[in-house]
């Protein structure tokens, strides 16, 4: 797509995330859950327009935010005082979505900025791939049980293996790469350690507010959140490794 479009397209994903959200808000009436999709357009909207230029604070916010984040889920259900009530959540919300689409929109725009996002795919794709295998196999020791008792400590060292190996074959083909021999490596390491907050972070609301999926739109599959979960805290943190590399 060209940009303009993309953009679009991903704001569209984001809105879609936003709708749901409203359901970990506990938003009951369809008024209320217009009014918070609409406060998400908005920002998406001075984002673009304005923010811009201050993309990198933006992610560097973004990735502190997610830091934050694995303190709430580390500590869950004993912090929930400090998230629990709707205003946070939305607050929680913005943080999640709006980073996330300016992200993918300033990766898309960069030099081989396609393919960047296909690897950031497949970094993410590669973690739940690896991470299902070897938590199936080997998974005793559990990671959060009290924010998702599937997860296992064996799904994140097989996670760690696959996107190594995903990096290692996508090396040869991206310029910022050949300019740092382990940088690529570190990158995929702390993509990797951001897609599991993410995945654990909505677990997390999910699980405090009783629900399975975040929705019902992908039948089978759940909501749109359930799909890129992983991918609000990745894209963010991904696209601040990359300026911090220059790519």
């Amino acid at each position: 797509m060209p940009g303009p479009w993309f953009a679009a397209f991903m704001g569209l994903v984001v809105l879609m995330g936003a709708w749901e959200w409203t359901c970990m808000m506990r938003l009951m009436h369809a008024s209320q859950r217009i009014a918070y999709v609409l406060a998400v357009l908005l920002a998406l909207l001075v984002t673009g327009k304005y923010l811009l230029p201050y993309q990198t604070i933006i992610f560097s916010v973004a990735a502190v935010w997610w830091l934050a984040a694995t303190a709430l889920v580390i500590r869950y259900p004993r912090m929930t005082r400090s998230w629990r009530n709707r205003f946070s959540k939305g607050v929680v919300g913005m943080l999640v979505l709006v980073p996330t689409w300016l992200a993918m929109v300033q990766v898309r725009e960069m030099e081989s900025g396609s393919w960047l996002i296909m690897y950031l795919f497949l970094l993410v794709w590669g973690a739940d791939t690896g991470a299902y295998f070897a938590g199936k196999r080997y998974g005793k020791r559990k990671l959060m049980p009290r924010v998702s008792p599937a997860k296992s400590w064996a799904g994140v060292g097989g996670a760690v293996v696959t996107v190594l190996i995903v990096s290692f074959c996508a090396k040869p083909y991206f310029d910022f790469a050949s300019h740092t021999a382990l940088g690529i490596y570190l990158l995929a390491l702390l993509v990797l350690f951001a897609s599991v907050v993410g995945d654990l972070l909505e677990s997390m609301f999910k699980r405090h507010c009783g629900i399975k999926d975040s929705g019902n739109i992908l039948p089978g599959h759940g909501g749109i959140m359930d799909r890129i979960d992983s991918l609000t805290a990745a894209a963010p943190v991904f696209a601040l490794c990359l300026i911090s590399l220059g790519a």
